[in-house]
């Protein structure tokens, strides 16, 4: 029984994508635009990360880690919620 109740939980885990958080790209132009931020080059630098990791966010590629999200809020004054959006992972 066990084992069937743990097979019925790991199959809906598995099926289950979660969500993941995404930069608003609008805002984080409009944020990089008024700070005159042109490349991403800048704009990573301003952050303190790489341009490499700013630009596979900006593409979708990966999700922000914690780092990225706490350094983005700090630099811009932004809140979570205005910055970044809970998306459906996929």
């Amino acid at each position: 029984m066990h084992a069937l109740l743990y097979d019925a939980c790991m199959t809906t885990a598995q099926t289950t994508p979660a969500p993941a958080i995404r930069l608003r790209i609008d805002v984080w132009n409009t944020w990089a635009s008024s700070e005159n931020l042109a490349s991403e080059t800048a704009q990573a630098r301003r952050i303190g990360h790489s341009q490499t990791t700013l630009n596979r966010i900006l593409r979708g590629e990966v999700a922000p880690g914690e780092k990225f999200i706490a350094a983005a809020l700090a630099a811009t004054g932004a809140k979570f919620e205005d910055l970044f959006e809970i998306a459906e992972a996929g």
